[in-house]
């Protein structure tokens, strides 16, 4: 019996050693493959689709770092360098030079030339789908100078010009890639991670490229995932799904201190150069006047409204564009209440972007100028619709209030005037005044600093005074990361370094 039951313990410690043996090797690798992927891999989390398409200008979101234009912006988004080292002009600022840099390589393994150059900026000229701020409609030719120069006469004096193609202005993509109609049929571009695979609506897959012109990106993949509702991206971070979140309005100001109280979680902010407006459509009977413009501004209370929807989010727009032009931006904002309009019969509709409200408070908001016009007796409803179907309503008059964010993508003032203010403008809603065109006319083309920031003052005064759109606030937008990534951060632009971005060593 005792030989037996020794036996039995001996092989019942067998079993327990094998087990113990098998757990400990199951989970050792488990960790170890975890944490290979983290050293290979990082999952990005972001609250819309970064997939263009093929009729788009890039084909997908510059935050997907895969490609990159002649020039970026600093910090005070003013024009720097990227795959245009330098520049001069001439001719009055009629006509502009840019030396391209040297020996960079498009993903498929050829050099990029200033005729590659001149190719994407004529596709820019020719589609005007593509120029949706009507840059290249001063442009009249664009010609190559041997391997590396690329030389742009205009039609007009342009001294802000490199700031005009800054970013979504002049990217650089393989022309052969483009068909007869300027369509992107497939991709390839010089930035330091390539595209794999696109699922619409759901992720981007991308893969390191070997041969970048600068650092090799420590991630051999980098996948953005679209998780379109606010709280699921946030238990996604939680739950280690996916590594951050990080895009403008990634993260609502409600949830900072959730994101801020979770375990291995570091929450960041970056003021961007995006500010949130309310537009008016001056098309239709009520906001045709700008007394009625200047009552709502004086009916909901912007200091108040930032201060209890957005928190440390944003900041009160005393600028009609970002603070952070810092040549441009003078706090010359200053609006006088207008008069009580008479009451109207039908409802004032106020309209939204189902994506915008997973992004930021534009519903809370909506809710607040939807409840002061009930206690001055208006009625008003908030319709909120789709991507399509809200970009469709836009541009009928069948809307009065709409909520929209615009950055000012090239650090120029006249990129925000241009776009809402001038009768000709992309997202002009019906406020057309002459004096107001002749002052942005004249603003573009003036060389003088000083004469040009007195000019952009006169037309912060027709602002105040008209009061063709109300900026609400400047973005501070916040994101995330879990905390094994060492380095990590988001530019004003919202674009996350991904040449830069490391994972901590494992020792």
């Amino acid at each position: 019996m005792t030989i037996i039951f020794t036996r039995k313990i001996f092989i019942i410690i067998l079993i327990l050693v094998f087990t113990t043996v098998i757990f400990i090797w199951a989970r050792s690798s488990s960790e170890v493959e975890h944490g290979s992927k983290k050293l290979d891999t990082l999952i990005i989390g972001i609250g819309r689709d970064f997939y263009d398409g093929p009729d788009s200008r890039t084909y997908l979101h510059g935050s997907t770092n895969t490609w990159e234009s002649l020039v970026y912006l600093d910090e005070n988004l003013r024009a720097m360098p990227w795959l245009a080292e330098s520049w001069e002009s001439q001719d009055g600022y009629r006509t502009w030079i840019f030396y391209l840099r040297k020996g960079i390589l498009f993903h498929d393994g050829t050099i990029m030339t200033a005729p590659d150059v001149v190719a994407n900026l004529e596709r820019m000229r020719r589609y005007s789908r593509l120029d949706l701020t009507g840059i290249f409609r001063n442009v009249s030719s664009v010609e190559a100078m041997g391997e590396n120069k690329v030389i742009i006469h205009l039609k007009a004096a342009s001294p802000a010009f490199p700031n005009h193609l800054a970013y979504y202005s002049s990217p650089v993509l393989k022309p052969s890639g483009f068909d007869e109609e300027g369509r992107i049929k497939y991709f390839s571009a010089t930035g330091p991670f390539c595209l794999d695979k696109v699922q619409k609506g759901q992720a981007i897959e991308l893969s390191s490229f070997a041969n970048y012109w600068q650092d090799k990106p420590a991630f051999k993949k980098v996948v953005f995932k679209t998780i379109l509702d606010a709280k699921a991206r946030a238990m996604a971070l939680a739950a280690g799904e996916i590594d951050a979140i990080a895009d403008v309005g990634g993260i609502l100001p409600e949830q900072a201190d959730e994101i801020r109280a979770l375990p291995n979680v570091i929450l960041k902010i970056q003021e961007v150069a995006t500010t949130h407006y309310l537009l008016f459509n001056a098309k239709r009977p009520l906001f045709s006047d700008s007394n009625s413009r200047l009552w709502v501004s004086g009916l909901i209370d912007r200091n108040l409204l930032v201060q209890s929807l957005v928190g440390k989010a944003g900041k009160i727009a005393n600028d009609p564009y970002s603070p952070l032009a810092s040549d441009w931006a003078s706090g010359c904002l200053d609006f006088k209440a207008g008069q009580k309009p008479k009451l109207f019969a039908y409802d004032i509709v106020i309209l939204l972007n189902s994506g915008s409200i997973q992004r930021w408070p534009y519903l809370e908001i909506a809710q607040v100028i939807q409840a002061k016009f009930q206690i001055e007796g208006f009625n008003s409803r908030i319709e909120v619709k789709e991507m399509g179907a809200w970009q469709q309503t836009l541009k009928s008059d069948s809307w009065d209030l709409a909520l929209q964010p615009n950055t000012l993508m090239t650090g120029d003032p006249d990129f925000f005037f241009s776009y809402y203010l001038m009768s000709n403008g992309t997202n002009n809603f019906g406020y057309k005044k002459l004096e107001m065109d002749h002052l942005i006319s004249e603003a573009r083309t003036e060389g003088n600093l000083h004469r040009r920031q007195m000019l952009y003052r006169k037309i912060c005064e027709k602002i105040n005074h008209d009061l063709p759109i109300l900026p609400l606030y400047h973005d501070i937008s916040l994101y995330s990361h879990r905390d094994h990534l060492a380095y990590f951060e988001m530019d004003q632009n919202f674009r996350v370094r991904l040449d830069l971005a490391r994972p901590k060593e494992i020792r």
